[in-house]
């Protein structure tokens, strides 16, 4: 479904979902695509999740969300089966990637972390770039697409107060924003630390082999992954590449009952216990133990960011270069934001925004997984605009008015030569 299926990732990590006890089958068929009531029903929870809809409560203005989608998709779906013969529009694999990045990054800002990412959408980075690759290329090729054929639609000072008289009082208020960047420094183990960690589970793994507990007990008892931990540490059979790289490279190399060593992964040390292997699946359990970090370790990287502190005040170039190398390094909330709506700001960011005054950077400040610093641009308080004080903002939206109107009618046009079969099931 393009770009709207990665979205709702974070509509799966941020809400919960809405059943309108749809049986699952074909919505419609567009060319050679299939569309399912599924997928059809996940956009629209989102659309309404958005617009503050409770399906439960508003049926009847549910449904016509979900026609109107899955109207958007078919509309989507026709314009690819044109867009995709077009031998002008080119869409190479870097540029997919980089996007795909970006929204992933945006999401991990959202989180938290890339850790806290990964476990609430309960997938695999790997995974994830597996499962929307696809549709962030198509959603791109759509796009460039549709530039293509509305680039030279524009509109004259008339035709934007024309819009403007039309539509001035559905025209939405400019949200507060905040232009700020973020340095953050996890916390990262001293050899000391790490050893700590690595001989409790090799304690624990002699206790196993020598009978004296069961896996299963030991994993209830120790383990602190808190999805596997209750039922003995067990994951099932999971597909090569569900789980974080270092995991499936020592499971697979294993023999079946075979228990690992401790294995280091993003997540901590885990003890591994092949239980079966079918070509591309493994099933294992496992106990996981999450690095404790000494007041040392804090210490450190408390004197690594009091030392970017010290270095980059009053210098936000350099701050922002050393923030774009962070959010490279940690894959955390590093990076500078310019424009960022308070809606979209986490919590304890916001918190730390409304303390400082403009152009100033934060004392390092300590949060769950490290310290982090926020050197603060510039704020904009939220307003109506017109075309007195925003008239490129006005022109822009009534130029996509008169672009959107071409593109409809000329997708209406394709659509009659194109296979197209809706099932009222």
């Amino acid at each position: 479904m393009f770009f709207n299926r990665l979205v709702l990732i974070i509509y799966f990590i941020f809400s919960v979902c809405f059943s309108q006890g749809r049986v699952d089958g074909v919505a419609a068929i567009v060319g050679k695509n299939v569309i399912l009531h599924s997928d059809v029903l996940q956009q629209a929870q989102f659309v309404a999740m958005d617009q503050q809809i409770d399906p439960s409560k508003n049926p009847y203005l549910f449904e016509k969300i979900y026609l109107s989608t899955l109207n958007n998709i078919i509309n989507q779906y026709a314009v690819l089966d044109v867009a995709a013969k077009d031998t002008n529009i080119v869409v190479s694999n870097d540029e997919v990637d980089r996007a795909l990045s970006q929204q992933i990054d945006d999401f991990i800002f959202k989180a938290g972390s890339e850790e806290l990412f990964l476990e609430m959408a309960g997938m695999s980075m790997r995974q994830i770039r597996a499962d929307y690759w696809q549709d962030i290329r198509d959603m791109m090729i759509v796009e460039r697409f549709q530039y293509s054929k509305i680039q030279n639609v524009d509109v004259s000072r008339i035709e934007v107060l024309q819009f403007y008289n039309s539509f001035k009082d559905s025209i939405p208020s400019s949200p507060e924003k905040y232009s700020f960047s973020i340095i953050e420094i996890p916390f990262s183990a001293s050899e000391n630390s790490d050893t700590i960690t690595i001989n409790f589970l090799k304690e624990l793994k002699g206790q196993i082999q020598s009978d004296v507990a069961s896996f299963d007990s030991i994993a209830q008892i120790y383990s602190q992954d808190p999805g596997s931990a209750p039922t003995g540490g067990y994951l099932g059979f999971t597909p090569r590449g569900a789980l974080v790289r270092e995991y499936e490279e020592v499971a697979y190399s294993m023999d079946v009952g075979e228990i690992s060593d401790p294995v280091k992964s993003e997540f901590g040390y885990h003890l591994i216990r092949l239980l079966d292997k079918q070509g591309e699946k493994i099933s294992t359990q496992h106990i996981l133990r999450a690095t404790v970090f000494s007041d040392e370790d804090k210490a450190q990287i408390y004197k690594s960011v009091y030392d970017i502190y010290s270095q980059t005040a009053g210098n936000t170039s350099l701050f922002d270069s050393l923030s774009t190398v962070y959010s490279k390094k940690y894959k955390n909330s590093s990076g500078k934001y310019s424009d960022f709506p308070v809606s979209r700001i986490p919590g304890y960011i916001f918190t730390q925004l409304e303390l400082l005054i403009f152009d100033e950077l934060s004392q390092p400040i300590k949060v769950e997984n490290g310290y982090l610093l926020v050197y603060f641009y510039k704020h904009q308080k939220e307003f109506v605009p017109d075309v007195d004080n925003s008239w490129d903002l006005i022109y822009k939206y009534a130029k996509q008015k008169k672009q959107n109107t071409f593109f409809s009618e000329w997708v209406n046009n394709i659509k009659t030569d194109i296979y197209i079969n809706i099932f009222n099931n």
